[in-house]
């Protein structure tokens, strides 16, 4: 199931503001000095300053939209990338496998070119205490089928591959789906739907929406969610891969 990023682009910008906890756990993986590559980079998010970064890139809007600051971009494909063997020290890719046509050709490539680490921001296929399908229940059934677990993208990495939770700040400045757990009237937030590339492979959407806003008007969310009020993150089973050549 494909995403047409060329339409998402206008709204990043705006949504997607890469969050400082999340950006902090990726950086501890990377050494001083490391040329990378970060695949799926989109408008730049998360792409360290100070290093030898070099982005790639399907979308050309996304492209287009990219700063001036922010690394050299080359328009491709996990799956079929444009370099020799071991031009990197690192890999990174946050939040992408799922766009992915073939991960594990996909994965074969990021070995190919990478000698060092290769660090992946994905999911495990548990949302946990996350709530939104439970009006939108499709979202799961989605989601299930386009994130590998984390037994098989270790396998398909192999070497030595580490795990870290990544728990999900209540205040997550970068919009993804989960990021607004402790704030719900966002997801009634049509530009704030836009930026994430779930709701564009989602059937009709108006009846959960409808009924979340009820809920909200009525006070119910706040009753049955009630236990999640008082959280100031919560594990939404995003995961830190890194995987050691």
């Amino acid at each position: 199931m494909s995403v047409n990023y060329d339409t998402l682009a206008a709204d990043y910008v705006s949504y997607r503001v890469p969050d400082p906890r999340i950006e902090a756990a990726i950086r501890r993986h990377i050494s001083p000095g490391d040329s990378i590559l970060n695949v799926g980079a989109g408008q730049g998010a998360y792409e360290p300053d100070g290093f030898n970064v070099v982005a790639l890139e399907p979308s050309r809007e996304m492209i287009a939209r990219r700063s001036s600051k922010k690394a050299p971009t080359i328009q491709g494909m996990a799956e079929r990338l444009p370099f020799k063997d071991d031009s990197f020290d690192t890999a990174l890719g946050v939040l992408t496998l799922h766009h992915w046509q073939d991960i594990q050709q996909g994965l074969s490539e990021l070995k190919r070119v990478t000698r060092g680490k290769i660090i992946l921001l994905t999911w495990n296929g548990d949302y946990g205490e996350f709530w939104l399908p439970d009006y939108l229940p499709e979202i799961a059934v989605i989601d299930v089928g386009l994130f590998p677990s984390i037994g098989a993208l270790s396998e398909l990495l192999g070497g030595a591959v580490s795990v870290e939770t990544i728990a999900i700040p209540h205040d997550c400045t970068d919009g993804f789906m989960c990021a607004y757990w402790r704030r719900p009237e966002m997801y009634l937030d049509a530009s704030a739907r836009q930026a994430m590339s779930m709701f564009s492979m989602l059937g009709s959407v108006e009846e959960g929406l409808i009924q979340l806003s009820d809920d909200l008007e009525a006070g119910y969310w706040h009753k049955k969610y009630q236990s999640l009020l008082g959280k100031d993150q919560l594990d939404c089973g995003y995961r830190l891969v890194v995987c050691n050549k």
